[in-house]
Formats: structure tokens, sequence, C-alpha cells
């Protein structure tokens, strides 16, 4: 059962990331706050990101009932939650826009909250109904989406303005959507591919380890694309931005020390009994994972904020192209959990050198 609750918890946290097609990096980019509860952007995205959500919900919900018939979840349940993680993308993106940091990270994080308090009252009471536990997080996410879709439309103001043609609109959503997939893709390929490879249980396994030692790192990086990408929107000066990226993974290193010291901790006090001894070389490689993806969100939050069209078209097409020789050989040649993720180890970290080397070319003609 806890490969299955893998395999959902996977599921919304890969469409959370990628199937608003790129509208609300469009949303972000284009639009302006005027005053507080005041924006003001082009109706265009809104109609886009409203298209996309409906599609992305009834697409997702469809094809995880294909390929995952083992997990009986109520498919009207399944489709609403998804609309509502879909859906919550675009209502953290005006939150933040709007400087509501705080209500942005809740609405992030609530259905992660509410399963964590939910597991402790599985875990005090002894409950074993795995799907009612389904159902509820499900119902935690649905509930969530709509507080905070009632509470924007009652707070802020929407200005419309005409600035953008509909064409420049629809290029920009595409690249960004072309650019959020491949980011996608390598932060979740492991996990496919181990899920396509293994066993329900050694995915579990895996799943476990990877939470473990790269929530930690997540949690740093999501801060990281939330703030810096608003500062780098309005203040990029390169050798700042250099020395930030020096400070970021230093930081990494630093975290990547002590969760290695909380794990003896645990495995010599006996609190979790999980054999981590028996993953060392698997541990090692994912918090080398959590560093680069630290220093990914960096150069990301950077790029997305300063990038222009054309080069954004040029950093998509080198990308894919390395993005999908690499995994489609790790797919289908690569065997060990161990090389999985050193690949995408090494996809990662050359989407990070292509995005910033074009970035500080970008930078160099515009001066």
């Amino acid at each position: 059962l806890y490969g299955y609750l893998s395999v959902f918890i996977t599921y919304f946290s890969f469409i959370y990331v990628f199937v608003n097609f790129g509208t609300e990096q469009v949303f972000l980019r284009f639009s302006v706050p005027e005053t507080k509860n005041k924006i003001s952007t082009q109706k265009t995205v809104l109609y886009l990101s409203l298209f996309f959500t409906l599609f992305s919900a009834l697409t997702g919900t469809i094809l995880f009932k294909h390929w995952y018939k083992e997990i009986t979840i109520n498919p009207v349940f399944l489709f609403f939650s998804s609309l509502s993680i879909i859906g919550s993308t675009f209502l953290f993106s005006i939150l933040r826009l709007n400087s509501n940091f705080v209500l942005s990270q809740l609405l992030s994080n609530s259905w992660k909250i509410g399963m964590f308090f939910l597991s402790a009252v599985y875990l005090i009471y002894s409950y074993s109904d795995f799907y009612l536990f389904l159902n509820i997080i499900s119902m935690i996410m649905i509930v969530c989406f709509i507080f905070y879709l009632f509470y924007i439309i009652k707070k802020i103001q929407f200005n419309f303005s005409t600035e953008r043609t509909n064409k420049q609109l629809f290029e920009s959503s595409f690249h960004f959507f072309i650019s959020i997939s491949s980011f996608s893709l390598i932060i979740f390929a492991d996990r496919f591919i181990v899920e396509h490879k293994y066993t329900f249980e050694k995915f579990g396994d895996f799943f476990y380890l990877s939470t473990f030692f790269l929530a930690p790192f997540s949690i740093i990086q999501s801060y990281i694309g939330f703030k810096q990408l608003i500062h780098f929107k309005t203040n990029f000066i390169k050798r700042d931005f250099q020395r930030f990226l020096k400070k970021v993974i230093l930081f990494g290193v630093l975290m990547a020390v002590g969760l290695c010291a909380i794990t003896f901790l645990i495995r010599y006090f006996k609190i979790i009994n999980f054999p981590f001894e028996h993953y060392i070389c698997i541990i090692i490689l994912l918090l080398i994972t959590g560093i680069v993806r630290l220093y990914a969100s960096s150069v990301s939050a950077a790029f997305e904020a300063k990038t222009s069209i054309e080069t954004l078209r040029k950093s998509n097409l080198l990308i894919v192209i390395i993005t999908v020789l690499i995994l489609l050989f790790t797919f289908i040649f690569v065997d060990s959990i161990g090389m999985i993720t050193v690949n995408i180890i090494i996809v990662c970290f050359l989407r990070s050198l292509i995005c910033k080397q074009l970035l500080y070319n970008q930078i160099k003609k515009e001066k």
C-alpha cells in the first residue's frame, strides 16, 4: 500500500508543477502589481489558464485510472482534486505577485500539511483504511482550492490591459510550457523510471528515501524560486548572482552533512526501523541531487525572470534534445537505481549550465 501511496503523491506533485502549460509563468512575467490587491494583466492569460486547468484535470484523471487500475479511487474525487491542484498553481502565482507570501505558501503546501496531520491521526488511532485516506486528502485539496479561489475573487481586483498581443502571449506560454515540461521530467523521471522497472514495494523504498533526503532541499528550493524570481525581475546583477550561487552550493553541502548526522542519530537510537545502511550509495546520490537542485532552482529563478523569448527558444531546443536523449537511454538501457539517479543529476546540471550561459550571453548583448 505504501507503493500505491507513493504513486498517488507523485501524481499530484507532478501535475502541480507541470500541467498549467506555462500560463502561470506568462502571468508572472507580463502582469504588474499596480497597488496592493490590484493587478494589471491580460484576459487571454486567465482564459488560457482556465482552459488548460480543465483539460489537464480531465486528461490526468483518465490517464491515472488507465495506468493505475490497482489504485481504487473515486474518479469524481480524482478529477476535482486534480482540478484543484492544477488550479492552485495559478492562484499561487496571483498571491505571489500580490505579495501575499504567507498565504501563497499555505496554499501551495496545504494538502501536504493535511496529509501530515491525517497520517498522525492514523498512526495514533491505528486506522488502516487506505482508500479513505486518499479520499480525505482529495477533499482537503478541493476545499482549500475553493477557499482560496473565493478569497482572491473577493480581495484582488484585476485591471485588464492590451499591452501584449495574443500572439506574444501564446508564444510565451508555449515556450514556458516546453521549459517547465523538460524541468518536470528531470525532477520526476527517476520516480517514473524506478516505478516502471521495479515492483511497487521497491518503488516505495526509493520514494521513502527520496522523500526523506530531498524534502528539506525541496523546501529551500521552493523558497529560492518563490522569493528570488520576484527579486531578479527588477534587480539582477551578474556579480551578485554569482556570489549567490556560491552561497547556495555551500548551504546545500552543509544541509547534506546535517541530514547524514540526523540519519546516523535516527539509526543509533532506533527511532525508525528503515535499513538506511543498505542504501548508502543511493543516499549519497540523493544528497548530491539535492545540492544540484538547489543550484538549478537559483539559476531557473534568474532565467525565468530575465529571459527573452529568443533566449528561451534556444534553451528549450538544447535542453529538450539533451533531456530526451539521456532519459530515453536511461529508460531503455539502465537498470540500476544508482545509475538512474546519476543520469538525472547529469541532466539537471547540464540544464542549469545551459540556462546560465544563455542568460549571460543575452545580458552581454543587451549592454
